[in-house]
């Protein structure tokens, strides 16, 4: 299909190395960044998950220092806890469909929306947010942390925009994101400044908690699932929809990426079908991610 993925995520097997925040500060001042002091950045950041988890005792699904959903240019540090993707899967396919159940204020779909739909995640799909002072980045913004103003430095992906401005034409789009709204809605507001591109926008307070994880449940869109592809680097956020997802590659800040136009011819033919869960269950060998 004009892809050429590896059949199975090779991050999807990776172990886990921190256990991410829900929000992440990088240092207010340029100056004040300097090696020991974003491991102590890290080790406070880690300190406070507790706090920062919801009444539901849920986190952002871990991920490795490379795949971190909020900033990347952690320092390495040892595994805090095994977390075997397959396994988690597994575990979160078995959940009850009303413990899935939740009324949202998802807007029905206008007579003017492409019949498609195609649900993006932000982090390493569309940006890539840092903790290190950024001489490229394109924006920055201030996170609010403990009491104090972080600064976070955010680069496009490139072509995001020319990728978003295309596919819109064809898809309803909605971006699902981890993220706490406060810290998604600074990017989508670079992104998307006037709302024509992004239709719709769930954050982490949309998704489900499992096993104290947050994952996303597309049942909650209200959309034709037989006519919606999601976008994203890992597959155990989306445990309950795998034959949804395209794998795309995760960005690193690599600026002659061409991984999201690569995509378009892909999403363009998956308009085409009666049902992209049976394409993409076989074209991506979905049975694999779960296999014992």
């Amino acid at each position: 299909m004009g892809h050429n993925l590896s059949l199975v995520d090779t991050d999807f097997y990776t172990e886990v190395q921190l256990k991410s925040p829900a929000v992440q500060p990088a240092a207010l001042r340029d100056d004040a960044v300097t090696p020991s002091s974003t491991k102590h950045t890290l080790r406070q950041a880690q300190n406070v998950q507790d706090s920062l988890e919801d009444e539901d005792g849920c986190s952002p699904p871990n991920l490795t220092e490379t795949d971190c959903p909020y900033f990347s240019d952690f320092p390495e540090e040892e595994a805090v806890e095994d977390f075997n993707p397959s396994k988690f899967i597994c575990s979160a396919q078995a959940v009850s469909c009303d413990l899935r159940q939740r009324k949202y204020d998802i807007p029905f779909k206008t007579r003017s929306a492409p019949e498609s739909t195609l649900v993006l995640e932000l982090e390493k799909v569309l940006v890539e947010s840092s903790l290190i002072p950024q001489p490229d980045a394109e924006f920055t913004f201030l996170a609010p942390f403990q009491d104090t103003y972080y600064k976070v430095y955010v680069k496009l992906r490139p072509h995001a925009r020319e990728f978003l401005e295309t596919v819109c034409k064809i898809y309803e789009i909605f971006v699902f994101t981890t993220a706490k709204k406060e810290y998604a809605e600074k990017i989508l507001k670079f992104l998307d400044p006037q709302k024509k591109l992004i239709r719709h926008r769930l954050y982490q307070k949309d998704c489900v908690c499992v096993s104290g994880q947050y994952v996303k449940d597309l049942n909650v869109l209200h959309r034709d699932l037989a006519k919606t592809v999601a976008l994203d680097t890992v597959a155990y956020t989306l445990p309950f929809h795998l034959t949804n997802r395209i794998p795309v590659r995760s960005w690193l800040g690599n600026q002659t990426d061409k991984e999201l136009l690569t995509m378009l011819p892909v999403l363009e033919q998956m308009t085409h079908m009666d049902d992209v869960r049976q394409v993409i269950s076989h074209q991506f060998h979905v049975d694999e991610l779960v296999a014992s």
